[in-house]
C-alpha cells in the first residue's frame, strides 16, 4: 500500500512539472533581447594620481561604478558580462563577471576600488586592448557583440628609454604587432573600441590610434567631466552597440496558399513591412527564421529560412520552400524570429522580435474543387446568355 502511495505521488510530481513548463512558459512571449560583453580598460599609470592634480583614477572608478555598474541607470541588461583591465607597464585582468544579480557586480565593484591604489608607470596601451579582444574571443558564441573602451590620460608609452636596445626592440615589436591586430579588428571583425581621453595633450596621439582602427574605433572627448560627463559618454557607448529598430503596426502574417501539384516546384512570397529605427538613416542588417509549430499537417524541418532585405524605413520578407510537393494539404503555423546580423557598429534590439506566421497547402480535392466550381459558372452563365439569344430571336406567338 505504501510502495502504491509513493508511486502516485511521483507521478503527481512528475506530472506537476509537465503542466507547469508546458503553461507556465511561452516561448513566443517575450521579444529577443541581445547581450553584450562589456570590456574596460583603465590606466593606472602614474600620471592619473599627480599630486595637486584631478585624481583622475579614482574619478574614472567611481563614475563606472556609479553610472554603469549601477543598475538603475538601466545601461546594463541581465545576460551581459562585464570584464575589468588595469594597465600601465603591464597589463592586468582584474575581474570578469557575467551579470545575473546584483551579487555578481560585486567583484566589478571592489576591483574598481581597490584600483585607485595603483600607481604604475608607463602606458601601454596597445597591449591592454589586444589582451581586452582575447577575452572577448573567448566569450564570443554566447554573445552577439563585444564593446570596448579605454581610459587614458595620455598617449601610448610601451617602453622606457633607460631600458636595454633588446627589451626596447622587442617592445616595439610587440606594439607594432598589436596595432595590426587592432586595425584588422576595427576594420574586419566589428570590435567596437571607444578611446576616452582625459587631458588635451594625448588628444592627437588618441586620434591616430582611433583612425587606424576604421569604423570599430570611436574618440571620446573626457577632458572636461562637466561639460561632457562619463555618464553620458557611457549611455552613448551603451546606444552604439544596440540599436532599436521597431516594426510599428506588426500584424500577423500570411504567406498565402501554395497551389496543388504533382510536380517537384518551389513556393514564393513577397512582403513588405514598415521599419524605424532610433539612428535615423541607419540600414540594419537583419537574419530571420521560420519555427513551425510542431501540430502542422506534414512532419517537415522545424525551422525554415527567411531571405530578409532592409532599407532605411522598409522590411523586405522573401517567404520561399522547396519540395511543396511533398507538403500535405492543411494550415501551417509558427512564428517567424528577427534576429539581428552583427556588423561594425554591434547588435539590434528588435521590436516585435517574433511575428506569427501562416501559411496553407490546396489539396488534390480542395485545388481542382474551386476550378471545377468556376468552370460550372461560368458555363452556366454561357448556357443562360445562349439561352436568352435564342428566345429573343424566335417568333412571339399571338
Amino acid at each position: 500500500m505504501c510502495e502504491k502511495r509513493n508511486s502516485l505521488k511521483i507521478l503527481v510530481y512528475i506530472a506537476s512539472i509537465v503542466l507547469i513548463c508546458f503553461f507556465g512558459t511561452n516561448a513566443w512571449s517575450n521579444n529577443y533581447m541581445p547581450n553584450v560583453h562589456w570590456v574596460f580598460c583603465v590606466d593606472t599609470s602614474g600620471s592619473m594620481k599627480k599630486k595637486g592634480q584631478l585624481d583622475l583614477l579614482k574619478e574614472i572608478t567611481d563614475r563606472i561604478t556609479k553610472e554603469f555598474i549601477d543598475s538603475k541607470q538601466k545601461i546594463l541588461r541581465i545576460g551581459d558580462r562585464v570584464t575589468l583591465f588595469s594597465f600601465d607597464q603591464d597589463v592586468r585582468l582584474e575581474a570578469t563577471s557575467l551579470y545575473q544579480t546584483e551579487d555578481d557586480l560585486v567583484v566589478i565593484k571592489n576591483k574598481l576600488k581597490k584600483m585607485n591604489k595603483r600607481r604604475g608607470s608607463l602606458t601601454f596601451i596597445s597591449e591592454a586592448i589586444v589582451q581586452a579582444m582575447e577575452i572577448t574571443n573567448k566569450y564570443s558564441k554566447f554573445f552577439h557583440t563585444n564593446a570596448l573602451y579605454v581610459f587614458t590620460d595620455g598617449k601610448s608609452e610601451p617602453y622606457s628609454v633607460k631600458w636595454s636596445k633588446e627589451k626596447i626592440k622587442a617592445r616595439k615589436k610587440r606594439d607594432l604587432d598589436n596595432f595590426n591586430k587592432i586595425s584588422l579588428s576595427g576594420k574586419e571583425h566589428g570590435m567596437n573600441v571607444w578611446l576616452g581621453v582625459l587631458k588635451w595633450e594625448a588628444f592627437e596621439d588618441a586620434k591616430k590610434f582611433v583612425s587606424n582602427m576604421g569604423r570599430g574605433g570611436h574618440f571620446v572627448d573626457l577632458t572636461d567631466f562637466n561639460r561632457l560627463s562619463v555618464a553620458k559618454a557611457l549611455r552613448d557607448f551603451s546606444e552604439t552597440v544596440r540599436i532599436n529598430v521597431q516594426i510599428p503596426n506588426a500584424k500577423d502574417l500570411d504567406f498565402g496558399t501554395i497551389p496543388y501539384s504533382n510536380s517537384d516546384f518551389s513556393y514564393r512570397k513577397n512582403i513588405t513591412l514598415t521599419m524605424k529605427t532610433e539612428k535615423g538613416k541607419t540600414r540594419p542588417a537583419i537574419r530571420g527564421h521560420i519555427t513551425l509549430d510542431p501540430q502542422n499537417p506534414s512532419d517537415i524541418t522545424r525551422k525554415l529560412p527567411l531571405q530578409i532585405k532592409t532599407t532605411e524605413d522598409k522590411l523586405f520578407l522573401n517567404f520561399n520552400i522547396s519540395n511543396v510537393d511533398k507538403l500535405k494539404p492543411g494550415t501551417y503555423t509558427g512564428k517567424l524570429n528577427l534576429l539581428p546580423s552583427q556588423k561594425h557598429f554591434g547588435t539590434l534590439v528588435i521590436e516585435p522580435s517574433q511575428l506569427k506566421v501562416e501559411f496553407k497547402k490546396s489539396g488534390f480535392v480542395g485545388f481542382y474543387a474551386w476550378k471545377a466550381l468556376l468552370a460550372g459558372i461560368a458555363g452556366l452563365a454561357l448556357l443562360l446568355y445562349v439561352t436568352n439569344k435564342v428566345k429573343r430571336k424566335m417568333p412571339i406567338k399571338v
